[in-house]
């Protein structure tokens, strides 16, 4: 990929939508702490302090940008206190597994409308995937209002793998737990919170280049689709570019201004909040309890199946 171009395109970018993109980063921080909020409170007996929950969202974010496939993310949970680690660790399983639901929801049905694909010619064809997209996106909004799937898969693994595990029973008690009604706000939590990235994602296309809103969203929306499936670098550096950069060449959109917007929502969205979780690490209780002992914190349980 050509280094001047890049630069050129950087040096020109509308720095308007960059602005609005990066005003948009404290609502989307917002909604990943009350989602976090949320769940803490439904395996939590006592009340857990915003700031402490606030703290514990920008610990994670710091966590998964060292992390393929941002797994460190899960690490948010170990600063929480008074609470049963296995069963939050549930709640925090549940959340990741909610954030990619939307993804591939409406990632699936982005596709047949990519121009310059194989079935372009074919009306058939686009019909034929149309409805596929559609069949599946609607089973996985069925999965996401309705977690007995999962309570049942988890229930399965339990009974036959982890039948004597008093730890991994915890763990299943916070998943039986989660009732439609929790699954349908944490669904509307997900999906706001999609909504939010993506038309950040969305501005920043806009910044570097010119394209139609619908073109922009059904991009943004396949790229999304594919970086989820290839964790395979720290914070997705380079996953997310190439990906956009893929899919919106398939528009005849300049590849390098594609990758531009996808590092600076790499920027804005990760890079700046990890930076801020780094900064709030040695305030963190665990790791002062680390510190000052020289052990393990000792409140709540160890995960450990």
């Amino acid at each position: 990929m050509d280094s001047d171009k890049l630069k050129f395109i950087f040096n020109n970018a509308n720095k308007n939508y960059i602005v609005f993109a990066f005003l948009l980063l404290p609502l989307n921080i917002f909604l990943q702490f009350i989602k976090w909020k949320y769940l803490i409170s439904k395996v939590s007996e006592t009340k857990t302090s915003s700031k402490l929950i606030l703290t514990s969202v920008f610990l994670g974010i710091s966590f998964g940008f060292i992390t393929p496939g941002k797994v460190g993310e899960l690490g948010k949970l170990f600063i929480i206190r008074n609470v049963d680690k296995l069963k939050l660790l549930s709640m925090s399983i549940l959340e990741k597994i909610y954030d990619v639901l939307p993804v591939i929801v409406f990632g699936v049905i982005s596709i047949p409308f990519l121009p310059h694909l194989f079935f372009t010619d074919s009306s058939l064809m686009q019909f034929n995937l149309f409805i596929i997209t559609m069949i599946v996106a609607v089973i996985i909004i069925f999965i996401l209002l309705h977690p007995g799937l999962i309570k049942l898969i988890v229930s399965y693994i339990k009974n036959n793998f982890f039948a004597k595990s008093t730890r991994f029973e915890k763990f299943n008690d916070g998943i039986q737990g989660f009732t439609k009604e929790n699954a349908r706000t944490l669904s509307l939590f997900s999906l706001v919170l999609f909504f939010v990235y993506t038309s950040q994602f969305v501005l920043l296309i806009f910044a570097f280049g010119d394209i139609d809103i619908h073109l922009a969203y059904i991009g943004v929306w396949t790229a999304m689709l594919i970086k989820t499936f290839l964790p395979i670098s720290l914070g997705d550096i380079g996953v997310r570019e190439g990906t956009a950069a893929y899919v919106f060449g398939l528009m005849s959109f300049p590849k390098e201004a594609a990758v531009s917007a996808g590092f600076m929502l790499f920027v804005i969205n990760i890079l700046i909040p990890a930076a801020v979780g780094v900064f709030l690490i040695p305030f963190a209780r665990f790791v002062k309890g680390y510190l000052k002992n020289g052990k393990k914190e000792t409140t709540g349980t160890h995960i450990r199946l």
